[in-house]
This record gives C-alpha cells, sequence and structure tokens, in this order.
C-alpha cells in the first residue's frame, strides 16, 4: 500500500509541474476602455476535460492550471481517476446561455444613441383605410327595399285622366275669377291649399261683394261658392233687408268658418268645408249698428220674415241649404255649399 501511494503521489507531482511549466496562450489585446471581464471559473474548465465542447471566444483568458483536487486517487486500485465536475452539458431545447460559461464573451460596445430628429426617421406609411359598405339593419330592410322614391311620390300619383281634369279645373277657376271682377266683387286669390283629403284650389278671400256688402274677416272658398255667394246676396239678402227693415241698410254679414279640414258631423266622409266649398251664415249687420242673428226668430216678426226670404233665396245658387229647424248643429248658423247632388237636385232643410 505504501508503495502504491508513493507511486500516486508522484505522479501527480509530475502532473502539477508539467501543467506549470506549460507555456500560456497569446492573449489578444483588448481596448483600454473594454470592460473588465470575470475569471473563468474552475468547474467550466474541469467540464470541458470531461467532454463538453464550448468554443472559446475570440479574446480568450489564459486558463488557471487545475489545482490538486482536480484529479482522484483511487484506493482500492491504485490508479488515478478524473473526478467528475457538477458541470453538466446543457440539455437539448435549453438556451446555452443558462449554463455557466468558461470564458464570458467581451460584448459589443453600443454605438452611441443617434439623437432623435423628424428628419432622421421616415414616417410609416399609414395602413389605408378600411371602407365597410352600409349594409342596413335585418330589421329595417323590408322598410328600405319598398320604400317609394319621395321625389317621385307626386308624378305617380297624377294619372293622365287626373292631370286633365286639374286642367280642367284650373281653367274654370280663371273663368270664374274673371266673372267676379266683372260683377265688380273685391277679392284676392291666395295659394292653392293641399292637406291630405282636404284642399282648396286657387281660394278666393272676398273683402266686399258687389252689392257693396262687406264680410267681416277673411274667406278660403272655390270661386263658384264665392259666385253663388255674391249672387245670392245681391238677388235674396238685400232685397230682402230692404223690404223687412226699410229704414235700415245692410252693411255686413259675419261668416263663422269657410275652409276648414274636418269630416262630416253627421255622415262619413270630409265635410264640403274641406274642400272649400261651403261657407256658414252667422249674422248680419246694419249700419245703426243693428245685428240679427241666424237663429229661431218670433213668428210674425220681421227678423222671421226675413230669415224666411233669405233661405228661400239661397236654395238654387247653393245645392245645400241647413239651418235653424234642420238640426242642433244647425240651429244657429245656415249652411250653405254647391256640392254636386245627383240630377242637379238641391238639399234645402
Amino acid at each position: 500500500m505504501r508503495g502504491a501511494a508513493r507511486r500516486a503521489a508522484v505522479f501527480l507531482g509530475c502532473c502539477v509541474a508539467a501543467a506549470w511549466l506549460a507555456p500560456a496562450p497569446a492573449m489578444a489585446q483588448t481596448p483600454d476602455n473594454a470592460p473588465p471581464r470575470p475569471e473563468a471559473r474552475p468547474d467550466a474548465a474541469a467540464g470541458a476535460r470531461d467532454g463538453i465542447s464550448l468554443k472559446p471566444a475570440e479574446g480568450e483568458l489564459r486558463k488557471e492550471p487545475a489545482g490538486p483536487d482536480a484529479h482522484g486517487i483511487d484506493g482500492k486500485s491504485g490508479g488515478v481517476r478524473n473526478r467528475k465536475t457538477e458541470s453538466r452539458a446543457p440539455a437539448a431545447g435549453i438556451a446555452a446561455s443558462e449554463e455557466p460559461l468558461d470564458v464570458v464573451p467581451t460584448p459589443t460596445p453600443r454605438p452611441e444613441a443617434v439623437p432623435h430628429t423628424a428628419s432622421s426617421v421616415a414616417p410609416e406609411k399609414a395602413a389605408p383605410a378600411t371602407v365597410r359598405p352600409v349594409v342596413p339593419e335585418m330589421g329595417n330592410l323590408a322598410k328600405v327595399s319598398n320604400a317609394p322614391d319621395p321625389s317621385n311620390a307626386r308624378e305617380a300619383a297624377i294619372t293622365p285622366a287626373a292631370a286633365v281634369l286639374a286642367a280642367a279645373a284650373i281653367e274654370d277657376a280663371r273663368m270664374c275669377e274673371a266673372e267676379l271682377d266683372k260683377r265688380g266683387v273685391l277679392f284676392t286669390i291666395g295659394e292653392s291649399i293641399s292637406d291630405g283629403a282636404c284642399g282648396v284650389l286657387r281660394p278666393v278671400n272676398i273683402e266686399r261683394l258687389s252689392s257693396g256688402v262687406a264680410i267681416s274677416s277673411d274667406t278660403q272658398l272655390l270661386c263658384r261658392s264665392a259666385l253663388a255667394l255674391d249672387r245670392w246676396m245681391t238677388d235674396s239678402v238685400v232685397p230682402a233687408a230692404k223690404a223687412s227693415f226699410p229704414a235700415e241698410k245692410l252693411a255686413e254679414f259675419r261668416h263663422a268658418s269657410t275652409y276648414v279640414c274636418r269630416n262630416r258631423a253627421s255622415e262619413n266622409g270630409i265635410s264640403e268645408h274641406a274642400r272649400g266649398s261651403a261657407v256658414d251664415i252667422a249674422a248680419f249687420a246694419f249700419k245703426d249698428g243693428t245685428r240679427i242673428g241666424v237663429e229661431t226668430q218670433k213668428p210674425g216678426s220681421p227678423e222671421a220674415r226675413f230669415q224666411r226670404a233669405i233661405r228661400e233665396g239661397a236654395c238654387g245658387p247653393f245645392k245645400t241649404v241647413l239651418g235653424p229647424g234642420t238640426d242642433a248643429d244647425h240651429a244657429t248658423h245656415f249652411h250653405l255649399d254647391i256640392a254636386a247632388r245627383r240630377n242637379g237636385s238641391t238639399y234645402c232643410k
């Protein structure tokens, strides 16, 4: 045993002397401003002897000679064996940076930062805007597809026959206006009214009738209704006023309504007021201030005679005459209209 130990000690001393006398590899010159490098770890050198191949970086530091603890003595066989280091080869798939290296590579110095200026950085090209088509919601799809073009609504509603009737109505209105002017009626023509099913073509506003009788408020009447009103006033009302009130002169009459967009009071359909064909007569005024309202009068009185005479005279120029005694709706006024009836008949009640 002593001989084996002595031989092992001699062999170990030879190894140490050989390692110490071996010339060191030339060291690469490093710049003065290079950062200091850490010393190599002894265990990394031992791992290299065990077969772990680590490629030394350029400018590698000189390895330190292995110490006596780098070798082990097998007491049983008397041979010398290498002590395995704790370092192991890196596993596949694991980055080499996770294992300690015997030499740390010198990092490449970072270039000096360049000041940021508008001219040194090219602007990124803006991504083209994506234009998406407007898609109507499913709930509104039917409305969008079936909605008529508002600009064509009026043209689509006018048929050739309706156009002929409209042209004839305009021509008749102008002929009627010429007759009113010839009779001496003072009037103006307003803008045509169109309100759904209601409306008046070239409504006439009468200021004074041909007999000199004024109207207390503006009117909106078809010209034919205004002409019937002037005829009735001239042929029936003025003569009846002279007969019943010889000392007085009729100055004006007051109407309750002309054009009103509404339905009939007691029947289906729109009223003749909604066409400008009707006028409601409420009262008559004389120059001395006497006022006679349309209502039930005392039998045999001048007022009763006057009211009966003008009511009978209205049935002719007007096709419909209603008033006190007809129904409760007409207890305080005369309703006069020119609505056409079958065979040209009249309805005077």
